[in-house]
């Protein structure tokens, strides 16, 4: 699969940073671009940036507290 635009749990899993268990409740719950081939689910690479464009946040470091 690698070397294309598709993308299977594994490899979004490495690409993304998640674990597969949380690709597969995004899948669940209909929450991540997906394609369903008969019992396979594969993601499309533009479509999976695209998403990551528009439901992912920057988190930005933390203030230091003030030790007491």
């Amino acid at each position: 699969m690698e070397g294309n635009n598709f993308l299977d749990v594994q490899l979004l899993s490495e690409y993304i940073h998640v674990s597969k268990s949380l690709i597969y409740q995004m899948v669940s719950k209909n929450k991540i671009p997906h394609i369903k081939v008969g019992s396979r689910t594969i993601f499309d690479r533009a479509q999976i940036d695209h998403w990551l464009r528009n439901h992912c946040m920057v988190v930005q470091d933390l203030p230091q507290v003030p030790k007491i």
